[in-house]
């Protein structure tokens, strides 16, 4: 996995039609979305956390995984807390 560094950074994203560009529904404005693809960082306290995920042995999303939706999301702030 490559360093966390500041600035735009290429996301992962399902198939789009536009390059660069994802496009879905949003239901609440009753129209269509158009985002950009990439992910920004720009705070230091994200790239700090980010570093730690990829030093883990073993993640806490792989800990976590196989329970239902409530307690996935428990269990994996529980094993963030763990990680700082």
């Amino acid at each position: 996995m490559p360093e966390p560094k500041k600035g735009a950074t290429r996301g992962r994203t399902r198939i789009t039609s536009i390059p660069g560009t994802r496009v879905y529904y949003k239901p609440a404005l009753g129209k269509v979305i158009f985002r950009p693809t990439n992910v920004i960082r720009s705070s230091d306290k994200v790239i700090a956390r980010n570093k730690l995920l990829i030093e883990a042995k073993e993640k806490p999303a792989t800990k976590c995984k196989g329970r239902p939706w409530k307690e996935f999301i428990k269990c994996l702030s529980e094993e963030m807390k763990k990680l700082k």
